[in-house]
């Protein structure tokens, strides 16, 4: 019983693999980001920390699945906020240096 449990999770794991890759015409690879088509964008715009409303987030920058935030300056801030549909949004804390979004 357990060699027949084992057979049929290892063909599960090695099918979910084969799915991943291909498909879009650029192979198994297409899936992963080559550093160089990343876009950076900068996180130029300052938060209103004193009660934002919805007109106010809306305008903060929309993270993306995958993204990553880097701090160009040490001791910036960023913070995080949700609108009114669920997405992401950052803005820069004002006065705390610089930061970007690596897409």
């Amino acid at each position: 019983m357990k060699k027949i449990l084992y057979t049929i999770t290892t063909f599960i794991i090695a099918a979910t693999f084969i799915g991943c890759g291909g498909g879009g015409g650029g192979g198994s690879d297409a899936h992963f980001k080559n550093a160089d088509t990343q876009t950076e964008i900068a996180i130029d715009i300052d938060c209103v920390l004193a009660n934002p409303i919805a007109a106010d987030i809306a305008t903060y920058i929309t993270l993306n699945s995958g993204d990553t935030i880097i701090s160009d300056d040490v001791g910036s801030q960023i913070s995080v906020y949700h609108d009114i549909t669920g997405a992401k949004k950052v803005c820069r804390v004002a006065g705390t240096g610089n930061s970007h979004i690596l897409r």
